[in-house]
């Protein structure tokens, strides 16, 4: 089973689950991430340093869907599109990604380069 990892941050207070809100992730490479649709995915946090450390694997969701975003600008001005070049809300896009400030979602991104992202829908919510 494909596994994926997440920052302590967003997994819930009985360590079962990811937090209240969080109905999706977004990370890089759609082509990597659309071929697991459908399938269920271990969602795991490290026990001691990334990469350096056991698994500690809190849960299994189904990957629901995969859908393209496109990050057109980082940082304070995060702008996202979806596929067919629609603007997504960046505050409803931070809620339902676990961010409780849109600047703590905008930070999150700052390190990544503009282009396509995946957002992998743990529901059946579409933006």
């Amino acid at each position: 089973m494909k596994r994926i990892s997440f920052n302590p941050r967003f997994v819930n207070e009985a360590g079962n689950d990811l937090i209240p809100g969080k109905i999706h992730t977004i990370r890089e490479n759609y082509d990597y991430w659309k071929k697991f649709e459908g399938r269920e995915l271990d969602l795991f946090t490290w026990e001691g340093k990334p990469y350096r450390s056991k698994h500690k694997v809190f849960c299994t969701k189904r990957l629901v869907s995969v859908q393209e975003a496109e990050l057109c600008e980082k940082g304070s001005k995060s702008r996202w599109l979806t596929h067919d070049k629609r603007p997504i809300h960046g505050l409803v896009l931070s809620s339902n990604d676990g961010f409780f400030l849109f600047s703590d979602f905008s930070d999150w991104f700052d390190g990544y380069k503009p282009g396509k992202m995946a957002i992998l829908h743990f529901t059946d919510f579409r933006y």
